[in-house]
C-alpha cells in the first residue's frame, strides 16, 4: 500500500511524534475504530450496553466535515447507521482538537426508528496521521426514549 512520497503509510503509524505538524488538514479522510458504551441496549431497554464500532469521516476544510458511523452492542450485526456534520477546532500545533457534531440516524433492527443526535468530543493526534478520540452524544429516539453514547478509540487519517 503506497503512502506519502511513495512510502508505506503504516510504519510509525502508532508512534508518538510531535516534531511535525499536528495534522488536521483540508480534504482529510479518516477511519474510526472504537469501543462504545450506551445507556440503553439495542432493544431500547434501560440497560447499560457495551460494544464496538467503526466510522468514516471526510473534512472539506480544516474545520468542517461529515461523518458516518455504526456500532453494535452484544457483538451482533450492526443494526444502525448515523450521519453527522462535524465542526472541529484544532488548538494550534498542540495536537488537540475539540469538536462538535450533530446529525441523524436510522435503526433498522430491534426497535426500528429514525434518531437525531448532538455530541461533543476531543481528539489528540499522537502524530500527524493518527489520533485518539473520546466523544459523547445524546441520542433523541422517539420510540425507545433518549439515551447517551460514549465512544473512545483510534482515528486513522489519510
Amino acid at each position: 500500500m503506497g503512502g506519502l512520497q511513495g512510502q508505506s503509510v503504516w510504519p510509525g503509524r502508532l508512534s508518538y511524534d510531535r516534531s511535525g505538524p499536528a495534522g488536521y488538514v483540508a480534504n482529510e479522510f479518516s477511519v474510526d475504530l472504537f469501543g462504545n458504551y450506551a445507556t440503553r441496549d439495542k432493544h431500547g431497554n434501560n440497560t447499560d450496553a457495551w460494544g464496538i464500532g467503526g466510522g468514516i469521516n471526510y473534512f472539506f476544510t480544516r474545520n468542517f466535515g461529515i461523518g458516518a458511523d455504526t456500532y453494535a452492542d452484544a457483538f451482533t450485526v450492526p443494526y444502525l447507521l448515523n450521519g453527522s456534520v462535524i465542526y472541529r477546532y484544532p488548538l494550534g500545533e498542540s495536537g488537540m482538537a475539540p469538536y462538535g457534531f450533530a446529525g441523524f440516524g436510522r435503526q433498522w433492527d430491534h426497535a426500528g426508528q429514525w434518531t437525531e443526535h448532538l455530541g461533543l468530543g476531543m481528539e489528540f493526534r499522537i502524530n500527524s496521521r493518527t489520533g485518539l478520540f473520546l466523544d459523547a452524544r445524546r441520542v433523541f429516539a422517539p420510540q425507545t426514549g433518549d439515551y447517551a453514547v460514549w465512544r473512545a478509540g483510534l482515528r486513522l487519517a489519510f
